[in-house]
């Protein structure tokens, strides 16, 4: 009963409770906004607030994700309710149903930029209430967010607040001619990759800056050469125009273009001259032309154009000319720069000098010929070929001595010359070819005499055809006159010094003087030098680089008359002959030897050369007699004692050097005057290799080896038994130091019968015998024996 009441009041009291009037978020038109990442809290129930709206901003591609907690449902009842996102419009973009306390999520992906709506809604489930609070907290996701509305989102857009369609350098940034490449803005610039072309949509790159696009045709004014600026425009676009006409230079090996460019391509020919550009005929004179009544004849020949002041413009255009004198461009068959005639172009010297006009070549096969103001056939050109030398007198064209009269001695001819090649001479009474005109050019100085000489004296007789005149009583020869000194030799003329040699030194000449201006009578390693000793070899003259001999080719011995060259620079004179001094035994090789022979090689410097000196090294032996290996002399090193002894009977080594040693030991066999030891130094034992001393004088050597070693050497003895060579008082073979008892077992084993010890034993046996038997009877009672 108690129950049932408490359920009735409690229901009285719910139903009292006031109904709150309707807030401003029931509507989308009022519904309130959600920050993002915030909470927001609210409240429904079925029979007041039924409905609350919220909206967000959110961008295309944002996903709007909302994180819905609800709670509190009444105490007899729980709740039902409903959440949804919708567009501005009103259309549904997701729900869902939800009961009882508990977080739910739900979320929907923005399609615009636009407000997007959250509604939460209590929806009636029985009697009760339906209320429930609730708190929301929206997460706008915006990794995939297009701010613009162009289609890239914001991660992948270069311009997230402009739209656009550019893909190729930006993403998604304005592209006014379509061709995927962004126009230039303040911060992107063409050098970084925009548009060079934003107007046209054949183009974008410029990689040169020259205002021609990347792209080849049918593009827009592609650039000829997009990697190098230029600015041609006539042949084809962007290219280096040096001259600025408008026409690119020639490219031949693809500098900076793709492929080559030639002139035949439509390059300019003339790349350095901006009044020229075509060459039809290719002889290097351009098309274009700077005299107006040319006109006349050029226009509409599609060749050339009128350009003022135009650069050597080609006065044959059509056909290929190189006259550069009279005319431009023309057929110059010999090359020497003046066109050759044609039925226009002729030469006739009156207009040619008056007005330039009609000045054609004379001589059109002769390139140093082109003019003949006298129509002699003599080109007026001096330098040329035939010219005439009175190119205003038609009967003289040669003057071969330039003296003003011609060679041409016919009757009819005037200004002649009876002298053509000298112009100072003009008669020769003997005919030598020396004029007689005395002050002429080489006057004749034997004028009735025929001769050739002509360096000290025109014409006179010259023997050895040398160009030097024989001396004669009023020519004397050089170095009193100068005359020829020597008139048979035709390479020799002048002698200076007067000793016989000339002084002509030309390849090939008799005996050039070497000491021009010295008196000298060398010949052997030069002519004319001074020779004191007058054996033919000069003396040196080391200031003036003639060195003697061996650096040099002077004498090396200018006092010895015998000896004149030293190759090896030893000393010692090269010539062998009798009687010459110290003749260099070894000529090639320098040495100091003079004892058994001169200038050979003396390692040592006693004397004697390495060759004859036995001992090469040691300066204090140079024989060895004996051929033993000790020298000869007694107060060199290690000198020979025996200097004449036997090699095959020993060499000492140790008492003495060199003397026989028959056993080798190194010790010398003794003699009369060097006596074995102890009495003297020699061997002791000379046929025994192992013993040398015995300062005991037993007989037993003091070397502690072999079979005669001495083991007492400083006490004389005859022991030879235990040890040898020591004091045996009893001859007995051992030494005394051996002992007596010793001595008998010794013998026994070598000698029994000389040992008493042989006979010990079977006495031994006996007596213990005896005593045995003596002992047995005792024990018997029997009586001992005596």
């Amino acid at each position: 009963m108690r129950a049932g009441l408490r359920v009735i009041a409690i229901f009285i009291a719910l139903t009292l409770i006031p109904i709150p009037a309707a807030s401003a978020d029931d509507t989308m038109a009022t519904a309130a906004t959600l920050t993002d990442g915030a909470t927001s809290s609210g409240s429904v129930d079925k029979d007041g607030d039924t409905t609350d709206w919220w909206k967000i901003e959110a961008w295309t591609g944002d996903s709007v994700s909302l994180s819905v907690s609800t709670c509190c449902h009444g105490t007899f009842d729980g709740y039902d309710g409903q959440m949804g996102i919708y567009d501005s419009a009103g259309n549904e973009l997701t729900s869902t149903s939800f009961a009882n306390d508990g977080t739910r999520n739900i979320a929907a992906t923005a399609t615009s930029h636009d407000w997007y709506f959250f509604r939460i809604k209590a929806v009636p489930d029985g009697w009760f209430s339906s209320q429930f609070d609730y708190d929301v907290t929206p997460q706008l996701q915006t990794g995939s967010r297009d701010t613009d509305d162009d289609g890239f989102t914001d991660n992948n857009d270069d311009c997230d607040d402009t739209p656009g369609d550019s893909t190729s350098d930006r993403n998604g940034c304005p592209d006014s001619d379509g061709d995927g490449y962004s126009d230039p803005s303040s911060g992107w610039s063409v050098t970084q990759g925009a548009d060079a072309f934003p107007s046209d949509n054949t183009q974008w790159h410029d990689s040169d800056g020259d205002d021609f696009g990347d792209n080849p045709a049918p593009a827009t004014n592609p650039d000829g050469c997009p990697d190098f600026y230029g600015h041609s425009t006539q042949d084809r676009n962007g290219c280096t125009d040096t001259d600025a006409d408008g026409w690119s230079d020639p490219d031949p090996t693809s500098l900076w273009s793709d492929t080559p460019w030639y002139i035949s391509d439509g390059a300019d020919a003339f790349f350095q001259d901006n009044t020229q550009w075509h060459d039809t005929d290719s002889d290097s004179f351009g098309d274009n032309w700077a005299d107006m009544s040319w006109g006349v004849l050029r226009n509409g020949t599609g060749i050339g154009e009128f350009v003022e002041n135009a650069t050597q413009p080609d006065f044959c255009p059509a056909e290929w000319g190189n006259s550069t004198e009279d005319r431009f461009g023309c057929v110059d068959s010999d090359g020497d720069g003046w066109s050759n005639p044609d039925m226009n172009w002729t030469y006739d010297p009156v207009p040619c000098q008056s007005d330039e006009t009609h000045c054609a070549d004379a001589f059109p096969n002769d390139p140093t010929q082109w003019a003949d103001r006298d129509l002699d056939g003599f080109g007026d050109n001096p330098l040329g070929t035939n010219p005439d030398a009175f190119p205003d007198n038609p009967t003289q064209w040669l003057d071969t001595d330039g003296d003003g009269y011609g060679d041409n001695t016919a009757s009819d001819a005037w200004q002649a010359d009876n002298f053509s090649d000298e112009p100072t001479q003009w008669a020769d009474l003997d005919g030598d070819g020396y004029g007689d005109n005395l002050s002429g050019s080489e006057p004749d100085s034997c004028v009735n005499r025929i001769g050739s000489s002509h360096h000290d004296r025109f014409g006179c007789p010259d023997s050895d055809g040398d160009g030097y005149s024989n001396a004669d009583g009023n020519w004397l020869a050089h170095p009193s006159g100068f005359g020829d000194a020597f008139p048979d030799e035709i390479t020799q003329w002048h002698d200076v010094d007067g000793d016989g040699f000339g002084d002509n030194q030309e390849l090939g000449a008799w005996q050039s003087d070497s000491c021009v201006a010295t008196f000298g009578k060398s010949y052997r390693d030069r002519w004319g030098c001074p020779d004191t000793d007058g054996d033919g070899s000069s003396n040196a003259q080391p200031e003036l680089g003639w060195l003697a001999n061996p650096f040099g080719e002077a004498d090396a011995f200018i006092n010895d008359p015998t000896q004149w060259e030293d190759i090896d620079g030893d000393g010692f004179g090269d010539n062998q002959a009798a009687g010459a001094t110290s003749p260099d035994r070894c000529k090639e090789t320098p040495g100091t030897s003079r004892e058994d022979r001169h200038g050979c090689t003396d390692s040592d410097n006693d004397g004697y050369s390495d060759m004859g000196d036995r001992f090469p090294y040691d300066p204090s032996q140079w024989a060895d007699s004996d051929g033993d290996g000790f020298g000869d002399n007694s107060f060199g090193h290690q000198p020979d004692s025996c200097p004449f002894e036997e090699v095959s009977l020993g060499v000492s080594l140790i008492d003495r050097l060199g003397c026989p040693d028959i056993d080798r030991d190194g010790y010398s066999d003794p003699d009369e005057t060097w006596l074995a030891n102890p009495e003297g130094d020699a061997d002791s034992f000379p046929k025994n290799r192992l013993q040398w001393a015995d300062q005991d004088g037993d007989g037993y050597g003091d070397n502690n080896m072999g079979s005669l070693r001495d083991d007492c050497p400083t006490e004389a003895g005859t022991s030879s038994i235990d040890l040898q060579g020591c004091p045996d008082s009893n001859s007995d073979g051992f030494s005394d130091s051996y002992g007596t008892i010793n001595a008998h077992i010794s013998l026994m084993s070598e000698n029994p019968s000389s040992s008493i010890f042989t006979f010990l034993p079977p006495i031994i046996i006996f007596i213990l015998t005896f005593l045995f038997v003596t002992a047995l009877r005792e024990e018997d009672g029997g009586e001992v024996l005596e």
